[in-house]
C-alpha cells in the first residue's frame, strides 16, 4: 500500500512538472517579440541604374499615399463594432468587444496610422522626383444603407498617378492577447498592413492590382474589379466620371462574410517573377530597434519604421515605378483629368488628334496639372511638418515611449515567471499532499500568472489625439489639427509655351477656381471636333457601343477607344486603330466574359476586330506571351522581335 501511494504521488509530480514546463515554454513565447526584418529587406539591391533613369519628373503624380486619418462622429461606433467583429489574427470574445480598452485600441490604430505614414511618405519622397509623392487622408464615414466607408480629404487622387498605396498600421483588438502572437501595433512592435494598386490598363489581367497584404486581398480584388466596370461604366454612358474608391482596410471590416473569390497571386520572391499575378505581402509583426525606441520622445532623428520596414518597402516602390510603363499606367487617369475641366479635350485626346490646335491645348492642360499637383504636394508637405514634426508627432513619439516602457517591463517579469511559476505549480501540488508552504508565495506567483498590462492609461492618450470629430466643417478642424500651416498661401508658378503664370491661393478650391478660370480664358477651338454619333463594333460582341475617336460613314475610323458590351455580360474594351467601326492596325485590347475569372489582355496586331498578325497575350497566373494569331486563332508561338507594341 505503501509503495502504491508512493507510486500516485510520483505521477502526480511528474504531471506537476510537466504543467510547469508547458507555463514556462509559454511565458517564453508570450513576450511580444517580433520580426527584427521585413520580408522587403531594408538591404535589398536598388533598382539597375538605366531603370532609375526612367522614373522622371513628369506633369503627373508617381505616388498617392491613401490612408485612414480622422472618424466622422456618426461613423464612431460602427467603426469600433466593425474593428472588433472583423479582427486580423482570431476571433474576439462578444465579452472584449464591448469593452473600453477595446474602443481604445480601434482609436490608436487611426492615431499611429497618421503618424507612421509619414515614413513611407518621407522615405518616397527623398528618392523620387519633387512633388511626385502625394498624401490622401481619408475620413472614415458611415451611411445607413452601405455601412462604413471613406471618402478623401484632400484632391491628391484626382491628380493622375502611377501607382496608388493604401496604408495602415493594425493591432489585434483584445489587449489581454497583446504579449502574444497577434498582429500588434504597441511599443517597438508593428503591424504594417499594405496594398498597391493602379489604373487596370497597367494590368489589366490582375485589374491593376499589383500587390496586397495577404488579409486584405479578397476585398482589393473586390475594390479593384470593382474600379474597373465603374471605369467601363463611366465610358459608355460618357460620363468619364471620377470613381472614388474607398480606403482598402476600411472595406474589409465593413464585409462580412465576402463571397470567396480566387484571386492570381504570387509570394514574394517566386522564382517567376514575370507570371501576371498579385504579389502577397504576409502578415508581418515586426520588431522595431529597442533601443532607438526607448530614445524616441526625446530623439527623433532616427526613425525605427524606416529600418525596420519603410526602406525595403520603398524599394520595392521603386522597382515597380523602375519597370512600368508610365504612360500606359496614366492614360485612363489623364484623360479623366482632362474630363473635369475640358470634355472636348479629353475626347480628343482618345482619338488620338495631333494637330497644333490640340498640341497647345494639351500644352496648357499639362501645365495645370502639374501646377495642381505642386500645389497638392505643398499640402502633403504640410501635412508631414505637421504630423511628424510637430505637435502631434511629439505626442504620439511619448506614447510610444510609454508603451514600450510598459512591454519592457512585463517582458522583466516574463523572464522571472519562467522560474517562480513553475515553482508556485509545484509548491501548489505539494500543499495538496500536505507539505508546507508560504500562501504569501503563492499568491505572488499566481498574480504573475495571471496578470494583464494595465493599459487605460496610455490609450488613453491616443483619445487626446481627436481622430474624431463632431464639427460639420471635419476637414478644416482636422487641418488645423494635424497641419497648423496647411492654410498658409502657397505660390506656383505655370509655365506654358512662351508665358509664365504665378498662382496664388490658400486653399485647393480657390486655387481650382484660378486654374479653371486661367484655361478657359487661354484655350483656342479645336480644328478637329470629335462625334459620339459613331459605331464601335466587335465580331461575337454585338450590343451597345461607344466609340471616342475619328469617323468614316458613322463607323469607328482610325485611332480612338472603343468599348461594346452584350446583354450577356461580355465586354471589349479597344484603343488603337480600326477601320469599318472595327479594330485593324495596332491596338490593344481586353476581353472579358461573364463564363471566365479574369480578362484576357491582347496587343499588337488586329484585322476585322480580331487579333491577327503578332500579338503579345497576357493572362491571369501566366507570364506574358508573344503568339501568331490568325482571324482571332492562336497559330503558335511568335518572336518577341516581330512585336509592334501599342503607343499610349
Amino acid at each position: 500500500m505503501i509503495s502504491s501511494s508512493i507510486s500516485r504521488r510520483r505521477g502526480v509530480w511528474q504531471r506537476v512538472l510537466l504543467a510547469a514546463c508547458i507555463v514556462l515554454l509559454s511565458a517564453c513565447a508570450g513576450t511580444a517579440r517580433g520580426t527584427k526584418t521585413s520580408v522587403y529587406k531594408t538591404t535589398a539591391s536598388p533598382p539597375p541604374a538605366e531603370q532609375v533613369q526612367t522614373i522622371e519628373s513628369r506633369p503627373e503624380a508617381l505616388v498617392v499615399i491613401r490612408y485612414p486619418a480622422i472618424i466622422n462622429a456618426d461613423a464612431e461606433h460602427p467603426f469600433y463594432q466593425a474593428f472588433a467583429n472583423q479582427a486580423i489574427g482570431g476571433t474576439v470574445p462578444i465579452e472584449v468587444k464591448v469593452r473600453t480598452d477595446t474602443t481604445r485600441v480601434a482609436q490608436a490604430v487611426i492615431a499611429k496610422t497618421n503618424y507612421f505614414v509619414m515614413s513611407l511618405y518621407h522615405e518616397l519622397q527623398k528618392e523620387l522626383p519633387e512633388h511626385s509623392v502625394l498624401l490622401s487622408p481619408h475620413m472614415i464615414v458611415w451611411d445607413r444603407d452601405t455601412g462604413l466607408s471613406s471618402r478623401p480629404m484632400l484632391a491628391s487622387e484626382q491628380v493622375p498617378s502611377v501607382l496608388t498605396i493604401d496604408f495602415g498600421v493594425y493591432s489585434f483588438p483584445d489587449v489581454s492577447k497583446i504579449m502574444e502572437s497577434e498582429p500588434l501595433t504597441f511599443g517597438d512592435i508593428i503591424t504594417p498592413l499594405f496594398v498597391v494598386h493602379a489604373n487596370r490598363w497597367l494590368s489589366p489581367a490582375t485589374e491593376g492590382l499589383l500587390l496586397s497584404s495577404e488579409p486584405l486581398l479578397q476585398n482589393a480584388w473586390t475594390l479593384s474589379t470593382g474600379d474597373s466596370r465603374a471605369q467601363f461604366n463611366g465610358m459608355l454612358q460618357y460620363t468619364a466620371e471620377w470613381h472614388m474608391r474607398p480606403l482598402d482596410f476600411i472595406h474589409y471590416i465593413n464585409t462580412r462574410n465576402p463571397a470567396d473569390q480566387t484571386v492570381p497571386q504570387k509570394t514574394i520572391g517566386e522564382s517567376r517573377s514575370d507570371v501576371l499575378a498579385v504579389e502577397i505581402y504576409p502578415l508581418e509583426k515586426m520588431q522595431m530597434d529597442p533601443i532607438t525606441v526607448a530614445a524616441l520622445a526625446e530623439d527623433s532623428s532616427v526613425d525605427p519604421f524606416a529600418e525596420v520596414f519603410v526602406k525595403g518597402a520603398a524599394a520595392r516602390v521603386k522597382r515597380v515605378l523602375a519597370a512600368t510603363d508610365h504612360e500606359r499606367a496614366l492614360f485612363f487617369d489623364r484623360q479623366a483629368a482632362l474630363h473635369r475641366f475640358d470634355p472636348e479635350l479629353a475626347r480628343a485626346f482618345l482619338a488620338g488628334l495631333d494637330d497644333e490646335t490640340f498640341r497647345a491645348r494639351m500644352q496648357l492642360a499639362n501645365a495645370l496639372i502639374e501646377a495642381e499637383k505642386t500645389f497638392l504636394s505643398g499640402q502633403s508637405q504640410s501635412l508631414y511638418d505637421g504630423t511628424y514634426e510637430g505637435d502631434y508627432g511629439q505626442k504620439i513619439r511619448q506614447m510610444i515611449s510609454a508603451e514600450f516602457n510598459m512591454l519592457e517591463e512585463r517582458r522583466r517579469l516574463a523572464r522571472i515567471q519562467n522560474v517562480t511559476t513553475a515553482l508556485a505549480v509545484a509548491m501548489l501540488a505539494g500543499s495538496v499532499y500536505g507539505t508546507s508552504v508560504s500562501g504569501t508565495v503563492i499568491a505572488s506567483a499566481l498574480q504573475n500568472i495571471s496578470g494583464v498590462l494595465v493599459l487605460s492609461s496610455v490609450w488613453a492618450i491616443s483619445s487626446s489625439l481627436r481622430t474624431r470629430t463632431k464639427s460639420a466643417n471635419i476637414t478644416e478642424k482636422y487641418m488645423v489639427l494635424m497641419a497648423p500651416e496647411l492654410d498658409r498661401q502657397i505660390d506656383v508658378q505655370l509655365e506654358w509655351m512662351e508665358s509664365k503664370e504665378q498662382i496664388t491661393a490658400r486653399g485647393y478650391a480657390e486655387f481650382r477656381d484660378k486654374t479653371g478660370a486661367l484655361y478657359q480664358s487661354r484655350v483656342r477651338s479645336l480644328s478637329t471636333t470629335v462625334t459620339d454619333q459613331c459605331s464601335f463594333t466587335h465580331p461575337a460582341v454585338r450590343g451597345e457601343g461607344r466609340w471616342y475617336g475619328a469617323c468614316a460613314n458613322g463607323k469607328a475610323s482610325a485611332r480612338g477607344y472603343g468599348l461594346v458590351r452584350d446583354e450577356e455580360g461580355n465586354t471589349v474594351e479597344y484603343l488603337g486603330d480600326t477601320m469599318g467601326g472595327l479594330a485593324s492596325g495596332i491596338g490593344a485590347m481586353i476581353v472579358h466574359s461573364p463564363r471566365q475569372a479574369y480578362p484576357t489582355y491582347y496587343e499588337g496586331e488586329f484585322s476585322n476586330g480580331l487579333p491577327d498578325g503578332v500579338v503579345r497575350v497576357s493572362q491571369a497566373g501566366k507570364a506574358a506571351s508573344v503568339r501568331k494569331f490568325k482571324a482571332g486563332v492562336d497559330a503558335g508561338k511568335a518572336g518577341e522581335g516581330s512585336w509592334q507594341p501599342m503607343k499610349f
